[in-house]
């Protein structure tokens, strides 16, 4: 056997271990100190706690948006920023992948990309219009996300299409998705909208991707509810301005 062979065996043996013992050790003690985070990572486990963090997260950069003074068309800052976060999110899907993939989950390259294109390809594809890209983002992240957490923790009624989602948990996707997207929309819409608008527009759009997420498909759904919320959301712009 070769020393190339040898070095990647025991770099395999060596990360195998290494994913093991992560996903077998507790969240930190800060963490579990927060209002009702130990009860939450009781319920979903260290690994799916760790996958909503992951899956979370995207959502708050954008919320410094509203805040900071830019032009409706994106110039090279803020463009070369979405690359630089787009590349960093790969990076870290690549390099924390065992820790927060589900037991089996074969579909984790398909998931992270099924995540971006639909934030990203609007964002390159309709200079002035961010505020397509981010309510679909604020959607996948904080709708897709909460879903999880609300069917989880108080999901007892099940959907008559499928018995494997919650009432709960397509009432949580509707409503924080609805929030976190017209707070984006609203901030970024060009040319302006009011804020009722914006929310009419960003709740048809999560309503209707929570909708698709909840349908008993079995393959990874984050590219079908991004793109949902897209569609939606582009034709009820047209619709209401």
């Amino acid at each position: 056997m070769s020393r190339i062979s040898t070095s990647h065996d025991l770099l395999q043996q060596h990360l195998s271990i290494s994913a093991s013992e992560f996903q077998s050790s507790q969240t930190p003690g800060w963490i579990t100190s927060l209002p009702g985070i130990s009860r939450v990572v009781k319920r979903l486990g260290v690994t799916e706690f760790r996958r909503r963090l992951f899956h979370m997260l995207p959502a708050l950069p954008p919320a410094i948006l509203p805040f900071v003074n830019h032009p409706d068309v994106w110039g090279p800052l803020l463009m070369g920023s979405v690359a630089i976060i787009t590349t960093v999110v790969i990076v870290l899907s690549v390099v924390l992948a065992p820790f927060v993939k589900r037991t089996g989950e074969s579909d984790w390259r398909y998931a992270v990309w099924g995540y971006m294109i639909p934030v990203v390809v609007p964002l390159l594809i309709f200079p002035g219009r961010a505020e397509w890209g981010l309510m679909t983002l604020q959607i996948l992240a904080l709708g897709d996300g909460s879903a999880t957490l609300g069917g989880l923790m108080l999901g007892n009624r099940r959907l008559p299409w499928n018995p494997k989602k919650s009432l709960a948990g397509l009432v949580c996707f509707a409503c924080i998705g609805a929030i976190g997207a017209t707070y984006s929309f609203w901030g970024e819409a060009n040319p302006e909208v009011s804020l009722g608008t914006a929310f009419v527009i960003c709740s048809t759009a999560a309503l209707s991707a929570g909708i698709v997420e909840s349908l008993p498909i079995r393959s990874n759904d984050n590219l079908r509810v991004g793109m949902t919320a897209l569609i939606v959301g582009i034709l009820m712009t047209v619709l209401l301005t």
